[in-house]
C-alpha cells in the first residue's frame, strides 16, 4: 500500500462549493483516491434530472419524500446516515441551509437515492439485481422507510463495513505522523519512532493499550511484533514481524484515506442482490479466495488464483449452472501466439508432451492429429485442443457460469501456486485450491480415475458473486485491507457531494 496524504472525500468537501439546486440534466461530481498526494481526477457524471424527481413525487401523490410538516421524517433520517457512509455526506444531518429550502432538499435526496437504486456492475444474467423499479414500488406501496432500510444488500459484511466506516471516522482526525524508511528497529531496541509506531498499532487495534509500562514506550519489545504480525495478516502481507517497505508504507496510510477506501468498498455492495440468496458462492478477486455460503453461514472457503493486471479477472454476478468432469481445454488465440506457439518453436514436441492435439469439427465427426512442426500453417482449418489429463491447464474439473468473457472456476495441475501470497496469476479464469471439496458440497459424484469428458447439469443454478473488494470485516470484527491489484480504487468514481454549507 502506499503512503497516501489526505482523503479523496475531505478534498472535494473542502474544494467544491455547496450545489444543492438540483436542475435539468444535473451533472454531479465524482471523487477518486488520491495517489501519493497527486490531485484528485473528478468525472462529471450525467444523473436522473428532473423529470424523474417530478414521476416521483407525483406517486407520492405530490408530496415531499423525506419531510412531514416541515420535519425530516423517519425515511429522511435512515437515508442520510446511509448517504454518510457511502461518503456523499460528511454528516448525517442536515444544515440548516438545507432545513430552511426543504423542496430543493427533498429533490436533492430523491435523486440521490434513485441514483443508489440503480447500481448494477458485472450482471451477466437477464434480470439485473437492483432497479429504480423497486423504489418506486416502495413509494406507491408507502413502504419507504422499508425500502430504504434495505437500499445496500443485506449481508453481514455489508453492516460490518458501515460499523467500521464510523469506527474510524470518530478518529479520523487523530495525530497520525510518519514512520520513515529508515526505521528498521531490532528486539529490544530504544528509538523515538517505536513510540510513533506503538501508537498506530494500538490505534488501529493491532496491539493493546496497557501492552507495556510507560517507561518502556519506546522499546522495541516482542509485543510490537506479535502487532505487526497481526497487522501484516490483516493486509495480506507475510507475517514476519519486519517493517519491510509495504509495512511501512501501510502503516502510515491515513485514518481519512482508510475511511475513503472502505466507502469505495461499500459502494461495491450496491450491485449485489438486496436480499441474499439462501446458498451462493462469492469469491474476492483482491482476496484471492471463494466462499461457498449457505443459509447464511460459510459452508466452504479456500484460496483462488485470479487474473494476472494484464489479465483481469472481471467482476459479475452470474451463477453456476454445470460442472465438466475431465475437461479438455481449446486455449484463446492470445494464448496461443503468446505462450503456444514460442514454446512450440522453441521445441517442437513440447505441445505434444503436453497431450494437445490439431482438431477439426465436433462430436462424432472430429478429426484429429498430432502436433506437425509448422502448426502455425494449420491453426487455420484446425483448433489446438488440449486433452483431459493430470496435466490439462483446467484440471480435472471446471465449473461453468454464465458469462459473455469465457471466464470458469476451474481446477488447476500446479498446486504449488497456491502457497504464493500474490495469487493474480492466471489469464483471467479463477482456479481452485480443492475442487473436489466444491464438487462435494454440490452433491456431485467425482471419480478422478475416470478419463473421460463428462458434463452434469445443477439441478438448480447456484449464483456466482466475482466481487472486488479490497477491504472488508471477518466475522472477529478485524478490518482487512488487500492490495489494489486492478488500480480500481484510484480510477473508481465515487459519487460525493459538495460539504454542505455551515450552520
Amino acid at each position: 500500500m502506499r503512503n497516501e496524504r489526505y482523503s479523496p472525500t475531505k478534498l472535494i468537501f473542502n474544494t467544491l462549493a455547496i450545489t444543492l439546486i438540483v436542475i435539468s440534466f444535473h451533472k454531479y461530481t465524482y471523487a477518486s483516491n488520491s495517489n501519493n498526494g497527486k490531485p484528485i481526477k473528478t468525472v462529471s457524471t450525467t444523473l436522473p434530472d428532473q423529470h424523474i424527481y417530478t414521476e416521483l413525487q407525483s406517486i407520492n401523490k405530490g408530496k415531499l419524500l423525506f419531510f412531514d410538516a416541515h420535519r425530516i421524517n423517519l425515511s429522511g433520517l435512515t437515508l442520510l446516515s446511509l448517504l454518510a457512509d457511502l461518503g456523499i455526506r460528511e454528516h448525517p444531518r442536515l444544515t440548516r441551509h438545507e432545513l430552511s429550502n426543504i423542496e430543493t432538499t427533498d429533490k436533492t435526496l430523491s435523486l440521490e437515492l434513485y441514483y443508489i437504486a440503480s447500481q448494477s456492475q458485472g450482471n451477466q444474467l437477464s434480470s439485473v439485481a437492483n432497479k429504480p423499479a423497486d423504489f418506486k414500488a416502495a413509494i406507491k406501496n408507502d413502504k419507504l422507510p422499508a425500502y430504504i432500510d434495505s437500499a445496500m444488500p443485506q449481508f453481514n459484511a455489508v453492516i460490518r463495513l458501515r460499523q467500521a466506516i464510523n469506527s474510524y471516522k470518530h478518529i479520523k482526525d487523530i495525530d497520525w505522523p510518519p514512520l520513515t524508511g529508515t526505521f528498521h528497529p531490532q528486539l529490544g531496541q530504544a528509538h523515538r519512532e517505536v513510540k510513533i509506531l506503538r501508537h498506530k498499532l494500538v490505534t488501529l487495534n493491532d496491539l493493546r493499550a496497557d501492552s507495556t509500562s510507560k517507561h518502556r514506550l519506546n522499546i522495541f519489545d516482542q509485543s510490537i511484533i506479535n502487532a505487526i504480525k497481526h497487522f501484516q495478516r490483516r493486509h495480506g502481507l507475510k507475517p514476519s514481524g519486519k517493517l519491510d517497505t509495504h509495512t511501512t508504507d501501510a502503516l502510515n496510510q491515513s485514518i481519512a484515506t482508510r475511511i475513503n477506501k472502505l466507502q469505495v468498498n461499500l459502494w461495491r455492495w450496491l450491485s449485489l442482490p438486496r436480499i441474499p440468496p439462501n446458498k451462493y458462492i462469492m469469491v474476492n478477486i483482491p482476496g484471492f479466495y471463494l466462499t461457498l455460503v449457505d443459509k447464511g453461514q460459510t459452508a466452504l472457503k479456500m484460496k483462488v488464483i485470479v487474473g494476472k493486471p494484464s489479465n483481469q479477472t472481471p467482476v459479475m454476478i452470474t451463477e453456476l449452472n454445470s460442472v465438466t468432469l475431465n475437461p479438455t481445454w481449446t486455449p484463446t488465440l492470445n494464448i496461443i501466439n503468446n505462450e503456444l506457439l514460442p514454446l512450440h518453436n522453441k521445441n517442437n514436441t513440447a505441445l505434444k508432451n503436453l497431450n494437445f492435439h490439431l482438431v477439426k469439427g465436433y462430436g462424432v465427426n472430429a478429426v484429429y492429429r498430432e502436433i506437425p512442426i509448422n502448426l502455425q500453417d494449420m491453426l487455420g482449418q484446425y483448433r489446438l485442443v488440449q486433452q483431459a489429463g493430470n496435466n490439462n491447464a483446467l484440471g480435472k474439473v471446471r465449473f461453468n457460469i454464465k458469462n459473455n468473457n469465457a471466464i470458469f472456476l476451474h481446477d488447476t495441475p500446479t498446486k504449488h501456486l497456491f502457497n504464493r501470497y500474490n495469487r493474480a496469476l492466471s489469464h483471467g479464469c479463477i482456479r481452485l485450491q480443492e475442487p473436489n471439496n466444491l464438487l462435494t458440497s454440490l452433491l456431485i459424484n467425482h471419480d478422478n480415475n475416470k478419463s473421460e469428458t463428462t458434463h452434469v447439469r445443477l439441478a438448480s443454478t447456484l449464483p456466482v458473486f466475482i466481487t472486488y473488494q479490497t477491504t472488508w470485516v471477518d466475522h472477529l470484527g478485524r478490518i482487512n485491507f488487500r492490495n489494489d491489484l486492478y488500480k480500481k480504487d484510484a480510477d473508481n468514481t465515487q459519487y460525493t457531494l459538495s460539504k454542505p454549507t455551515k450552520n
